[in-house]
């Protein structure tokens, strides 16, 4: 199989020991600031050894799964390395999952552990979907189970195996497993390995924008997300210092480069046209060396204009969850190919192919498969899917359609998927689709995303009704119940008849078309 060609010698540090040597060599050094809270290398390793032993007192080991529902915050880099550090594996979702998407996330991937906001755990407790000495809620206590503050207060010692390098866990364990969908439909939990996150973190972002122990990172997008995971652990393990927003806000993302003196970060595409209209106070950005755009394709003219506006090197970057950055383009460098979304990285190979999985000449579009060290480690529990995505050199198909001119420049067309990008955030039309039909006067439904500056799409739903009483408003409300934030409809259409085919079908791309 495909995945064996990257795996690696078991002897391989891992996330944590790379960690625990930036500790002992700089202790006083900031490692996470996030809002008026900073902690140095020291403090953090101390959270992370007093979270490890509490989480080996309630019998976690090697292996086991933990959910985490937590908002952006110092939390995620004590989790995170706390679970690293003995080979643990991490479900990160959400606090804003609800009804049936929640029981299906907790089901699909069942866990020994829950860390959560207490909201979560109201609703966990309430439908067994843990026990309650197995579950550690943030800020309060919902029904008597362990609060977040407890934990630390709990495990006040430290024993003198934390000053040393612990013993190896198996680096091509699972480590983080992320939905590619809201799971309301049919999930593809995509198991990532702590080899892959140390891949990404070094090959592809530290090694490739020569970042190094002077910098200083931000992060601003949702932290159960893979992107924003690279951006907290890479510094850690770099000996730099990564600054956590709660979530984006343009003037408060201005000032945090401002008072941060941000060098490095990963700016989701959305985020960067909110700052092409900005007209606000003037921040001061000089400090900032590298801004990567990523999530979504900028389109030429807003390159164009971020150029203009910004002073440091600017680069986007194009690739998917399961196989991470595929192209890197240096727009600063070559603004006459801004169209483009770059040539491969170093440790990439791609290739264009037609619907039968052939190479197609040059300037024909088709859908982009890669071969990386940077891969993930399959769909969990989905054999037949992982081994769909791969053909038999070993190349994933990314579901995308791209062409590549004659000097290897990827230009990305669109999803062969019927997927939604909005916020930078990956959105399945079924998981929508599914709520809405619930309703008992809906006949059928199309969920699609329709352009959107800021947001890149936002969703918009046509659907087919019995009865001539207006249900909008009845929709709206169970998309508010059922449906995550970043999933709910901005618009809905109400069709007379929705087009189908000869057998029945509704006809999608119709839809999409007459309704954009």
């Amino acid at each position: 199989m495909s995945q064996s060609s990257q795996r690696v010698e078991p002897n391989m540090d891992g996330i944590y020991p790379i960690f625990k040597r930036r500790a002992l060599a700089a202790p006083d050094k900031t490692a996470v600031i996030f809002k008026h809270t900073y902690l140095t290398y020291r403090d953090l390793d101390q959270k992370v050894c007093q979270l490890t032993a509490y989480f080996e007192r309630i019998g976690l080991k090697s292996g086991h799964r933990i959910a985490l529902f937590a908002p952006n915050g110092i939390e995620y880099p004590i989790v995170l390395l706390a679970a690293a550090k003995i080979g643990l594996a991490v479900v990160p979702l959400p606090i804003s999952l609800k009804g049936t998407a929640l029981e299906v996330a907790l089901k699909k991937t069942p866990v020994a552990a829950v860390l959560s906001w207490p909201s979560i755990s109201k609703i966990l407790l309430e439908k067994d979907l843990i026990e309650r000495d197995k579950l550690i809620s943030f800020e309060k206590s919902v029904a008597g189970e362990v609060t977040w503050q407890q934990v630390f207060e709990q495990q006040t010692a430290l024993s003198p195996s934390t000053q040393q390098i612990p013993q190896q866990v198996d680096v091509n364990a699972p480590f983080i497993l992320t939905m590619t969908s809201g799971s309301t439909g049919t999930p593809k939990p995509i198991v990532l390995s702590q080899y892959c996150k140390i891949m990404r973190a070094i090959e592809a972002t530290q090694n490739y924008y020569g970042l190094d122990e002077n910098d200083k990172v931000l992060v601003a997008t949702p932290l159960y997300h893979s992107l924003a995971q690279r951006g907290v652990l890479m510094p850690l393990m770099l000996g730099a210092t990564t600054v956590i927003m709660a979530k984006f806000a343009l003037q408060g993302w201005l000032d945090a480069i401002e008072t941060h003196r941000i060098s490095f970060l990963f700016a989701v595409s959305a985020q960067l046209e909110s700052f092409l209209a900005y007209q606000g106070p003037v921040f001061n950005l000089s400090s900032l060396r590298c801004l990567v755009s990523s999530s979504a394709v900028l389109n030429a003219e807003s390159k164009r204009a971020l150029l203009s506006k910004l002073q440091c090197t600017f680069h986007e970057c194009y690739g998917a969850s399961e196989v991470g950055v595929v192209t890197d383009f240096c727009v600063s460098d070559s603004p006459e190919k801004n169209g483009s979304v770059g040539r491969p990285l170093p440790f990439v190979n791609v290739k264009i192919c037609s619907e039968i999985g052939q190479p197609v000449q040059q300037g024909v579009v088709g859908e982009i498969a890669c071969k990386t060290l940077t891969g993930f480690s399959g769909y969990h529990k989905m054999p037949e899917a992982t081994e769909a995505a791969y053909d038999k050199e070993g190349y994933f198909y990314t579901g995308d359609l791209d062409y590549l001119d004659e000097s290897g420049y990827l230009y990305y067309v669109g999803r062969k998927k019927e997927v939604i990008s909005s916020g930078g955030i990956n959105i399945f039309p079924q998981d929508i689709e599914a709520v809405i039909k619930r309703h008992p006067d809906v006949i059928d439904c199309v969920a699609f995303g329709v352009d959107e500056p800021q947001l890149g799409e936002i969703i918009k739903v046509v659907y087919e009704q019995q009865g001539e009483e207006s249900i909008d408003r009845a929709l709206r409300l169970m998309c508010l119940q059922e449906l995550t934030d970043y999933q709910q409809p901005r618009t809905f259409v109400r069709l007379s008849e929705l087009p189908r085919n000869q057998m029945g079908k509704v006809l999608r791309n119709d839809v999409k078309l007459q309704n954009q």
